[in-house]
């Protein structure tokens, strides 16, 4: 079990950040970058989910609001 921890102790300290490159300072073109291509990853998956939605006619609360008629203002 000792060689297990040690094991994934080592792999952990290798995936970190080491404090100098948690130092240096950020380009302004990859923030830019990268906030675009999360904005467009948002906007993909709202579109898929949309896509994938059911049709409003299928749905008993919409199906019913376009079937209901107004009353005309005069007849109340």
């Amino acid at each position: 079990m000792h060689t297990l921890e040690t094991a994934l102790v080592n792999h952990w300290c290798r995936k970190t950040v080491s404090e100098k490159d948690l130092m240096e300072p950020v380009g302004l073109g990859k923030v830019v970058l990268r906030t675009m291509i999360g904005f467009a990853a948002i906007a993909v998956l709202i579109l898929c989910l949309n896509w994938a939605a059911d049709p409003a006619t299928n749905r008993p609360q919409v199906a019913a609001v376009d079937q209901m008629r107004l009353m005309p203002e005069g007849k109340e």
